[in-house]
Formats: structure tokens, C-alpha cells, sequence
């Protein structure tokens, strides 16, 4: 069976995707990035979701907010 993504992030702007998608990679976590597809202006569309694996979400949550990514209150509980 295959596992499950989930969002852990969410951007407004594309600059700030690859810098955050590279960090989370660096420490051998996989992610997608959902919604990224950019108009002409290469302005995203909607929201850009960072998701990663439902069995990785809290070592990503963590990993951003020791990244400096993120604060403790950005998550919900989950």
C-alpha cells in the first residue's frame, strides 16, 4: 500500500520554495511540491503546498522550525 503525502507547509511565493525544498532534501526528507505550477509572470497560481510523507511529518515539522522554516504555533495538531 502506498503512503500516504500530507501538507507541512505552504507557500504564497516560488522564491521561497527551492531554498526550504532544499534544505528538507539535505536532511533526507522527501517532498512533493503540490500546486506548483507558475503563470507566465512566474507568480504561483494558487498556494504551493509542500507535502511530504505522512510517516515523515514530524521529523519535517521539526526540521523547519529548527530551520528557522517555521514556528511551533504554524502546526495545527495533527
Amino acid at each position: 500500500m502506498e503512503e500516504k503525502f500530507i501538507t507541512v507547509k505552504t507557500f504564497g511565493f516560488s522564491q521561497d520554495v527551492a531554498i526550504v525544498q532544499t534544505y528538507m532534501e539535505m536532511r533526507g526528507i522527501d517532498v512533493f511540491m503540490k500546486n506548483s505550477t507558475l503563470n507566465r509572470l512566474t507568480y504561483p497560481i494558487f498556494d504551493i503546498e509542500m507535502q511530504v510523507k505522512e510517516s515523515d511529518y514530524e521529523t519535517a515539522k521539526n526540521a523547519l522550525i529548527e530551520g528557522g522554516f517555521a514556528q511551533p504555533e504554524d502546526f495545527a495538531s495533527y
